[in-house]
């Protein structure tokens, strides 16, 4: 948990009248990271919306989908979102403040107006959403370890799965297709 990222209620956000920073310096529990989470966080109570602005960045570790071999990654947000507070029925409310999810702000999200804001799943969201779809350790990357005595043939390819490869992370495939015969 990061520290002074508690949940706050959004009426305290609203009758502080102006807008609430939150430094960022810590570790997420959900988001396992080589170095702490820093950056910033602002949200300010505008009436029916949450205007929230972020800039924080880390280095996590992921494993490569193609030789299974481990390499870090920075992620980095810089991000700008305005959160509806009110019920996500009230279209008409939205349309008429020209929000939505068709307007030109993309408007989504919607929070209980007696409810909170969580800034820390905040933070912890925007970082997942930078996340890349497919990890890839570069370009660079070997692709799937192959048994080095033997050359990689198309007929020989069913028998190459059932071989010892020199890679023990291929293991738990050996032992699946083995329990599928």
């Amino acid at each position: 948990m990061i520290p002074g990222l508690e949940p706050v209620p959004l009426r305290d956000l609203h009758a502080l009248g102006a807008s609430k920073r939150w430094p960022i310096e810590g570790s997420l529990e959900d988001l396992p990271s080589l170095t702490p989470v820093r950056g910033e966080l602002q949200a300010e109570h505008l009436g029916n919306l949450l205007a929230l602005k972020g800039r924080f960045e880390t280095i996590v570790t992921l494993c490569c989908d193609r030789c299974l071999g481990q390499y870090n990654h920075r992620l980095q947000a810089d991000v700008e979102e305005i959160i509806w507070l009110g019920d996500a029925e009230n279209e008409a409310a939205m349309a008429e403040a020209g929000l939505g999810a068709d307007g030109a702000q993309g408007l989504v999200e919607c929070l209980d107006p007696r409810g909170s804001f969580d800034p820390e799943r905040w933070v912890f969201e925007q970082l997942n959403l930078q996340l890349p779809v497919v990890n890839r350790c570069g370009l660079d990357c070997p692709g799937m370890p192959l048994e080095r005595s033997r050359s990689p043939r198309v007929e020989d390819r069913n028998d190459s799965l059932n071989a010892e490869p020199g890679d023990p992370r291929w293991a738990a495939l050996r032992k699946l297709r083995g329990e599928d015969r």
